[in-house]
């Protein structure tokens, strides 16, 4: 990309767009929490059938859901086939479960993925009930699925990790009656890193939108952290994916030797921007892990720039650029 394709902007609506962002994220989290008090109030809909004990109900890797039940064995007497229900309002999603002896009961085991492919679970977001459909010699009972309280958890690991593909979350959690539960939230709107590529003269990034319903003449924002004006690059997403140069001559704009660290955006409409990062994983802290090293690029005739992304603690990415120049031969 040649420098007339890019643009300096020190245009207000970026920094109050920035602002807008924030204060969209704070809404988000009281909604939730609203949601979730909201769910806690709902009749739920298994909560008059018979209940077994559920000790293991948790999502992992944000897309495999792994359940064992215990039935005791004169609930259902020999019991053949087994099943597992989600249900929202007139909603009712199957998905098969296998049962076999274990001791004195019988120990129901699901183990399935999230997603849209042709073994996939499907489910709408919404708060989703479920219950075991278990036939015996005696007919198809069904039970509510009574589950514990999750375990604080204070690991380097997140308890609920979003999916690794669509950005969703499936969210384990209680409802009213200690009643197992699954949350389905959709993606945020996020720009999620794929590549971050570097060569000797260049360093590109590949990336892709998540949750972004609509697009307005796209373009990536790199921000200043000290102040001052925005770097603005057009891009042309297809099918949600894109590529640009980094601009390392014009981010690396200190004086020699000076490193300045800038954030980075994408302005998906005049009235939107999101995140450009790593957000889809299970880390607590990425930048423990999601480190990047720094890379010297050669800029021009003895001029160079000392790149150094690296990513924050929320997720975000940074850029550091400090350039130099080497001694005359």
């Amino acid at each position: 990309m040649s420098p007339s394709e890019r643009r300096r902007s020190t245009q207000p609506p970026l920094r109050l767009l920035q602002v807008v962002y924030g204060a969209r994220r704070r809404a988000g989290l009281v909604a939730d929490r609203l949601a979730r008090r909201t769910n806690q109030l709902r009749r739920d809909p298994v909560a008059e059938l018979p209940k077994v004990d559920c000790d293991f109900f948790a999502v992992l890797d944000g897309r495999t859901l792994h359940l064992h039940a215990l039935l005791p064995s004169a609930a259902v007497p020999a019991p053949s086939r087994a099943t597992l229900v989600f249900l929202q309002g007139a909603q009712v999603v199957e998905c098969p479960a296998t049962v076999e002896a274990e001791g004195d009961a019988f120990g129901v085991r699901v183990q399935a993925a999230f997603g849209t492919g042709n073994d996939d679970i499907s489910l709408a977001k919404g708060v989703w009930s479920l219950a075991l459909a278990v036939s015996g010699e005696a007919g198809e009972q069904q039970f509510a699925l009574r589950a514990g309280e999750s375990p604080e958890h204070d690991g380097p690991t997140v308890p609920a990790p979003p999916h690794p593909i669509s950005g969703w979350r499936y969210e384990p959690g209680l409802g009213p009656h200690g009643l197992a539960q699954l949350t389905v939230t959709g993606a945020k709107a996020r720009a999620e890193v794929i590549q971050l590529a570097t060569g000797r003269t260049e360093a590109r990034i590949q990336a892709r939108l998540l949750g972004v319903r609509s697009l307005e003449d796209p373009v990536v924002v790199f921000t200043p952290r000290a102040g001052g004006a925005d770097l603005v690059i057009p891009i042309d997403p297809v099918d949600g994916r894109f590529e640009f140069v980094v601009p390392l001559a014009e981010l690396a704009s200190g004086p020699p030797g000076t490193e300045v660290i800038w954030e980075a955006w994408v302005r998906t409409s005049p009235t939107r921007m999101i995140r450009l990062g790593r957000f889809l994983h299970d880390l607590r802290d990425p930048r423990t892990v999601l480190r990047v090293s720094r890379t010297t690029v050669v800029v021009g005739d003895r001029h160079f720039v000392g790149y150094r992304p690296y990513y924050t603690k929320a997720g975000n990415l940074a850029v550091a650029c400090l350039h130099f120049t080497g001694a005359p031969t």
